[in-house]
């Protein structure tokens, strides 16, 4: 639309001077025709997708070509209309003060030029009739100024929008990656959680049915042959079948504990332990000092574990009969130590249960610790750092 009426304006008032002097002036009535034509060619420049340089020139083109009207029409002031439609072009294209004023100038001077002309000619001027026609160009470089900031800040605007759309995207991206992962990890840990349950099942329960069904086989043979002697080998059965039934229940109590990993972490602890009585004997004690409810809910599922397999290990390997648990809570970090008073070792050897309680611990920046010596029962020491963080590799551990 403004282009449009811009023009038309140029053309509407290059007819009205050229009809005016057609019969008159020849002259000036070809030179209408002509500004006319070249407004038309300007125009279709400036409006296609030229750099503002080139247009800047094109706008300048028209200035001259609108003050050579001042000239020729002397005491006519429709120039001045021209004069304001490039002011509008030009304040649109460009934002630069020099060319800005340099304009003004040059309007100035040419306005003064034409003023004094026209007295010369035509022996009075008529300053209020000027100076309105003049309030038109003014007119005009305000509203190109305006039209021009609500341009660059609309280009502004789809710039930040584009970014926002490109962060957007790159964001939506990165969640998606990091959904990936999250459901990576937890498959991978679940996995190794399956396997390990699998080798503590094959290396225990299935050791333990192997011996108890060649021992079944032997009773078969013994039955006639030594009956006394069969039944000292169906003690030993029973013996087996109730070493494997409590192996079984330990992995039982595993899978149970790993799908109630959202429960709270006090109440889960303490069925463990009385879980881990009734099965096996095995005496504990529960300290607490702090408050609990500053443990994240992360950490819950490590603790847990951690306490299991350190009951587990304590009856199994070091044939506790006694066992004490104490859970530290600072906001720093949590502290967890457990000592049982079983047999014991000098040299510890870190078999599937005590590498995959440290990799559990290690996952969350924590650390662990095993100190034993012989008759003098396990510790096991591990520290959750909840405000500061830290990895290791190398040393002793």
């Amino acid at each position: 639309m403004l282009s449009t009426t811009r023009i038309a304006m140029f053309l509407l008032i290059s007819f009205i001077y050229g009809s005016s002097a057609w019969d008159s002036n020849r002259f000036a009535a070809i030179y209408s025709i002509a500004a006319g034509i070249c407004f038309l060619i300007n125009h279709v420049l400036v409006i296609a997708s030229f750099s503002n340089k080139y247009k800047i020139w094109l706008i300048t083109i028209d200035c001259i070509l609108s003050a050579c009207f001042g000239f020729i029409f002397p005491g006519s002031n429709l120039y001045l209309i021209l004069f304001g439609v490039a002011a509008v072009t030009l304040f649109i294209y460009t934002a630069k003060k020099e060319i800005r004023w340099t304009f003004i100038g040059f309007f100035l001077v040419v306005w003064a030029g034409i003023m004094v002309y026209s007295h010369v000619v035509l022996g009075e001027i008529d300053f209020i009739d000027n100076i309105m026609s003049a309030m038109f160009i003014v007119f005009g470089s305000i509203v190109g100024g305006l039209i021009r900031k609500l341009m660059d800040a609309k280009e502004t605007m789809d710039k930040q929008y584009e970014q926002l759309t490109n962060s957007h995207a790159a964001l939506s991206a990165a969640h998606e990656q990091l959904h990936s992962y999250s459901k990576q990890i937890e498959e991978l840990t679940m996995t190794r959680e399956r396997n390990r349950m699998a080798r503590e099942i094959h290396d225990t329960v299935g050791h333990k049915m192997t011996a108890l069904l060649i021992q079944i086989e032997l009773v078969k043979e013994m039955l006639d042959i030594d009956p006394e002697k069969a039944e000292e080998t169906i003690l030993v059965c029973d013996s087996l079948a109730r070493s494997a039934l409590e192996e079984i229940r330990f992995s039982v109590r595993t899978i149970r504990t790993e799908e109630g990993g959202q429960q709270a972490l006090i109440p889960s602890l303490r069925k463990l332990m009385e879980e881990f009585y009734k099965t096996t004997g095995l005496e504990t004690s529960f300290e607490i000092k702090g408050d609990p409810s500053m443990i994240p809910m992360t950490l819950h599922l490590s603790i847990i574990r951690t306490v299991q397999e350190s009951l587990t290990n304590a009856r199994r390997h070091g044939e506790a009969t006694a066992c004490s648990i104490k859970l530290n809570c600072s906001k720093e970090l949590v502290s967890l130590i457990l000592e049982d008073n079983g047999q014991g070792t000098g040299k510890i050897s870190k078999g599937f249960g005590l590498i995959n309680m440290k990799e559990r611990i290690e996952e969350h920046g924590g650390s662990i610790q095993f100190v034993s010596k012989a008759n003098q029962g396990f510790q096991v020491k591990a520290v959750f750092p909840l405000l500061a963080k830290k990895w290791a590799a190398g040393g002793k551990q």
